[in-house]
């Protein structure tokens, strides 16, 4: 008999929309009735076009911007690739960023001498954006950030790292995996060059599936990882040339779990029904009764809460001779409520799904569990 969780920690993993799973299984039913009989050619190529379509949407963007894959690590590995900075350039970003933001530059960094450059945050997990803004220069290459940070829920404006970076030739790379789905992002207006999301958080989809937007000047890279479906025509199977499409799908280089990407277009698009700007609200909404209930115990909240700068991620410090991953830990096994510890931090991150009442829950328990 299977456990009925109370899901708060979206920003880890996502309980999986219902639509997307089964769409999702739907496809995988269907392979294994009949291998490629109900998938064929023509289905393969244009297996990206729901996610694409519906991102399209989702981003306030062309579909032409749009590609599809596997995480948005792959996505950001090729992308790193295909800059590659040389010795004589230096890459900004953040030590508060995602490892997976920064290791794809890391690695190119160490094949080519490219200085990394990462600003540093205080003991609540806090960057200054100035500290970040400060470091770019004219040796800039790439400013490459986490939309919203993922241990304390930080929040940048993008339209102001974009101005920066383009200032002095550089691009800006964003990974939104942390905001895709809960923050309304227009992603032409922002000014990034790229942005690259997975799936299986706030976009409430499953593992398998990415999504990424390239700007027309992105559009001109030549991807750091390729494959059969790099020709323009995929089909056309000859390895003495390849043909790169004119359009973000340039970035797609392979086979991909096709289910997974189906699901998540399904999801996105019941997410655009319901309206990213209500979503948003919804999950605000959510994160001050998280911070009221959390600071009428005298918990501290670590996160921005002003409002430029916030998230729904919000993230609380357990009090003196308690330990974060032992709550976290308690609140699963005895209560059934989901939380991450992170940094020594109880990170609480509601979603669609949730309700108020779900986040008074979690505070009863977390009562219970003091108390003792």
């Amino acid at each position: 008999m299977g456990h009925r969780w109370t899901n708060l920690s979206y920003a880890n993993v996502a309980t999986t929309s219902p639509l997307a799973h089964r769409v999702s299984r739907e496809w995988e039913d269907s392979l294994a009735r009949g291998g490629a009989a109900e998938f064929d050619a023509d289905a393969e190529k244009l297996g990206m076009m729901p996610l694409r379509e519906a991102a399209a949407k989702l981003l306030s963007c062309d579909v032409t911007d749009v590609f599809c894959g596997s995480s948005a690590t792959a996505m950001m590995c090729s992308v790193a690739w295909a800059v590659m900075p040389s010795e004589k350039h230096n890459i900004v970003s953040s030590r508060a960023a995602f490892p997976s933001t920064v290791y794809p530059w890391s690695r190119v960094a160490l094949e080519t001498g490219a200085e990394i450059r990462l600003a540093s945050y205080d003991h609540n997990h806090y960057t200054k954006p100035q500290d970040i803004l400060d470091l770019i220069d004219k040796n800039t290459s790439v400013v490459v950030i986490s939309h919203v940070e993922y241990a304390n829920g930080q929040r940048y404006d993008l339209r102001k790292f974009s101005e920066a970076a383009h200032s002095v030739g550089a691009i800006l790379m964003v990974d939104a995996t942390q905001s895709m789905g809960m923050v309304p992002i227009d992603a032409v207006e922002s000014g990034a060059d790229i942005i690259v999301s997975s799936g299986y958080k706030w976009l409430r989809g499953t593992y398998g599936a990415a999504v990424g937007f390239l700007s027309p000047k992105a559009k001109s890279l030549i991807p750091g990882l390729v494959g059969f479906r790099s020709h323009k025509d995929i089909w056309d199977m000859r390895s003495d040339r390849m043909n790169l499409p004119e359009d973000a799908s340039r970035f797609e280089f392979t086979t991909l779990h096709f289910g997974a990407l189906h699901g998540l277009a399904a999801s996105i698009e019941e997410m655009l029904e319901t309206g990213i700007e209500s979503i948003w609200k919804h999950d605000l909404s959510l994160a001050d009764a998280v911070i009221e209930l959390a600071q009428s115990r005298g918990l501290e909240v670590v996160s921005p809460i002003d409002h430029d700068q916030r998230s729904a991620i919000v993230s609380i410090r357990p009090p003196a001779g308690h330990h974060s991953a032992h709550i976290v830990k308690r609140l699963q096994d005895e209560f059934g409520i989901l939380v991450t510890d992170r940094s020594g931090m109880i990170r609480i991150s509601p979603h669609i799904d949730n309700e108020r009442s779900q986040i008074e829950l979690l505070f009863s328990s977390l009562d219970t569990i003091l108390s003792k």
